[in-house]
């Protein structure tokens, strides 16, 4: 049912996915939430102006929970999740992008885990990787340990955003996804939330998590933005938070790193001055810092 309102009574979980040519992987998608053991929830659908199948996809669903927003052109990833957010109206929120995959149980074991911790604002999950076949390659698994885990926030995002559920209202207070963040806009909203709540991980896998080629992340057209958000949320992690004397010494290091990622970034873009002094104020700024595996290894494994 293709629905941009719908006034039955409001479901305890709004699931948000944001679609854009997502064709080959939306029914997986769509089908792993429908086949959730727990029933008591909405699926956002915006489709955010695809040029493939997808919105015929949408169509072939019935289910009247399958709430279906279709916009005339692609306003980017950060304005679709603020209006799907906008049209939210459980009291919990969780995310799947359109080419990822929920584990059946997933929604019944956030909504049980935050209904039984009222201080934590939200909670995430180890993943699975798997590539466009659907075929599991690697893993993610973040710290359980709370106190671990609001370190990472220092230095990087131990949260996948896909297998992410947080308090409604809670968000609605920080501001939901900051508009000014372009690709990290998911660990915005976690560092703002973190700043006010506890976050925490289950230690099971209840997401797949489908790494592609295409991904944003790996355009080099991207690189500028990617290491530039990367700049502004690591310092927004340190201002905010409390992080150890550990965690501060990464965030230094996640800080030079980002700074050398994009003066390589800037240096291929023909900005050979300005790229070459960001290179060398990143080196300088934390040369220990630099080398080694770093503790990044022991969840995130080599790809990342």
């Amino acid at each position: 049912m293709i629905s941009q309102a719908n006034h039955a009574a409001a479901p305890r979980v709004s699931v948000l996915m944001t679609i854009y040519n997502a064709e080959p992987y939306l029914r997986a998608a769509i089908d792993s939430i429908i086949g959730q053991t727990f029933l008591n929830w909405e699926l956002i659908a915006v489709e955010n102006g695809s040029t493939d199948k997808s919105m015929s996809v949408l169509k072939e669903y019935s289910d009247p929970r399958v709430r279906v927003f279709p916009l005339e052109k692609n306003i980017g990833r950060t304005p679709a999740l603020r209006f799907a957010f906008d049209q939210a109206r459980g009291d919990y929120i969780a995310v799947l992008d359109a080419d990822d995959i929920s584990s059946p149980d997933r929604l019944a074991r956030q909504v049980e885990f935050l209904d039984q911790h009222p201080d934590v604002a939200l909670v995430g999950s180890w993943a699975q990787l798997i590539d466009k076949h659907g075929r599991v390659f690697d893993v993610f698994e973040p710290p359980s340990n709370q106190e671990e885990l609001q370190d990472c926030l220092g230095w990087t995002n131990p949260i996948i955003h896909s297998s992410a559920m947080y308090r409604h209202q809670l968000a609605q207070e920080v501001g939901g996804y900051p508009a000014d963040i372009v690709w990290a806009q998911d660990f915005g909203l976690i560092l703002a939330l973190a700043q006010r709540a506890k976050v925490a991980i289950i230690d099971d896998y209840l997401c797949r998590l489908r790494v592609l080629a295409t991904s944003m992340t790996r355009s080099k057209k991207n690189q500028i933005l990617v290491a530039s958000e990367a700049l502004v949320l690591f310092q927004r992690a340190v201002n905010l938070l409390r992080l150890s004397t550990k965690a501060r010494r990464l965030n230094r290091r996640a800080l030079a790193i980002a700074e050398i990622k994009l003066g390589i970034a800037t240096l291929r873009n023909n900005s050979v001055l300005a790229g070459a002094k960001m290179v060398l104020r990143g080196l300088i700024s934390a040369p220990s810092a630099l080398w080694g595996n770093g503790p990044a290894r022991r969840f995130f494994g080599s790809k990342f």
